[in-house]
């Protein structure tokens, strides 16, 4: 059980003038749009904001509550600029720079950090560390908490990259920044809000979650809890409440995109995730401003010997490659790079490489990119074999190894046997000698196998399965 008092945090800054909790020194800002800009003053306030990359000055009024908003135009990369908030006391933000700005959240592998140690340690830590001389990157990391109600604030800073800092920052968002930051030469921010061993549900709003008739115990326990009005210890599986307290407070912060790391602990309920994390995607893109498209980007989860697996991990693979078909959406595989007997792999480079593939080519228009490995297409019945045709195959498909490994194909049966398979053009021939007459094909359908089927940009193929047969 994940357990933490729900209380409220403060905020260091003048009693009469508070910005929201990500407007620190140090932070980053979305270039080129209307960046939100928001917080609270003495009700009826007069607050006026400017950034000295230009000489106009936005202006708006607290309302009864004290609560502000007023949106700014922001400009091309660039900075270190000032952000100037006045309302009577004024407070100047200092080295803020403009440029990309991305929230990563989900669960430890997101979470996970450079340094080795508690909820960290990677490949070549030592030395990646020693390295992070990257200034333009800056990240935030969310402070865990679980709330009953949508909160305002958070606690949280801004960390300039460097040496020093680099240790604790989330790798897969670190290394997503720095591919980034290399590629497009622009300033980029990371928001990092994580909680290891969460499951999806407690990602999303409460408005979300009553949509759901799986969640309704959850939405009924916590409005008990409201109803009681006390202090109270709240469990951070539970549905709304870490959106309520880690993700709430940031909006409507100006992002270009999401970063998504989840899905080891809804294992169990697999089949309920396909919609669930379209749900919170809708919501996340309702709730951030920034561009009009915001991409969503996430990881397939790595093979691991899950103990008692009978297809969960298999099939909650199957059910993340088939969210694909929600718009502006993106996935990284990592069916070569997992360890089975570690459920946090040590090669996070990869992970944050292969997103960055995705948002170059996807979002900021590098076409020529091959961004992701063979994405099932469909396949078809050729007597005792199955031809399965693949999209994204860039400039054709290879085999990591002697052959192909990671295929098992059934009958009308519904058992699965190993298969052999062989690349025939863009597509692969399967067969097995067990079954004459295939219906349905699966691959890298067990929890710790890490099939060799590749394009020749070396980016493995995602797993799927062709049936949707109920698992044991």
């Amino acid at each position: 059980m994940f357990l933490a008092l729900c209380c409220a945090a403060a905020m260091t800054m003048p009693t009469d003038l508070r910005l929201a909790p990500l407007f620190q020194d140090s932070m980053v800002l979305q270039r080129e749009t209307r960046a939100p800009v928001w917080g609270e003053a003495e009700p009826g306030a007069r607050v006026r904001i400017r950034g000295s990359w230009s000489e106009s000055v936005v202006e708006t009024v607290a309302d009864g509550r004290g609560a502000w908003l007023a949106r700014i135009e922001t400009p091309k990369a660039g900075g270190p600029f000032t952000l100037e908030v006045n309302a009577g006391t004024k407070v100047v933000l200092q080295d803020v720079l403009v440029g990309e700005v991305w929230l990563c959240s989900g669960q430890s592998n997101m979470e996970w950090k450079l340094r080795p140690g508690e909820l960290g340690g990677i490949m070549n830590a030592s030395e990646e560390i020693a390295k992070a001389s990257f200034p333009r990157i800056r990240h935030f990391d969310v402070g865990n908490r679980p709330a009953l109600r949508p909160e305002r604030s958070c606690n949280g800073r801004w960390s300039v990259c460097s040496p020093e800092t680099a240790g604790e920052f989330s790798a897969v968002a670190y290394f997503f920044a720095r591919e980034l930051n290399v590629e497009l030469d622009v300033p980029i921010g990371m928001v990092n809000a994580t909680w290891s061993g969460t499951r999806i549900e407690a990602w999303l709003d409460d408005a979300t979650a009553r949509r759901f008739p799986d969640l309704a115990q959850d939405v009924l326990h916590l409005d008990a809890l409201r109803a009681a009005s006390k202090p109270v210890a709240l469990d951070a599986q539970v549905a709304s409440v870490l959106f309520n307290g880690m993700v709430e407070p940031l909006a409507p912060f100006a992002l270009r995109g999401f970063l998504w790391y989840q899905g080891e602990s809804n294992r169990d309920n697999f089949a309920t995730y396909s919609r669930l994390q379209p749900a919170m995607v809708d919501n996340l893109r309702a709730r951030f401003e920034g561009p009009e498209i915001q991409p969503f980007l996430f990881v397939q989860i790595a093979p691991f010997a899950y103990e008692g697996d009978v297809g969960q991990t298999g099939a909650i693979r199957d059910v993340q490659r088939r969210c694909l078909a929600q718009p502006h959406t993106g996935m990284a595989v990592t069916m070569d790079i997992g360890d089975p007997a570690d459920i946090h792999p040590a090669n996070k480079q990869e992970v944050g490489r292969r997103l960055a593939l995705w948002a170059l080519c996807k979002t900021y228009g590098r076409e020529k990119l091959v961004f992701s490995g063979p994405l099932y297409r469909e396949h078809t019945l050729e007597g005792a074999q199955v031809r399965v045709r693949f999209d994204s195959i860039g400039e054709g498909l290879i085999e990591g190894g002697d052959h192909i490994t990671g295929f098992e194909i059934a009958g009308d049966d519904r058992k699965f046997v190993r298969a052999q398979a062989r690349i025939d053009g863009d597509s692969v021939i399967v067969w097995a000698q067990a079954v004459p007459k295939p219906v349905a094909v699966r691959y890298g359908f067990g929890a710790a196998m890490q099939p060799i089927l590749f394009n020749k940009s070396w980016l493995p193929a995602a797993a799927f399965r062709t049936d949707d047969w109920p698992i044991p």
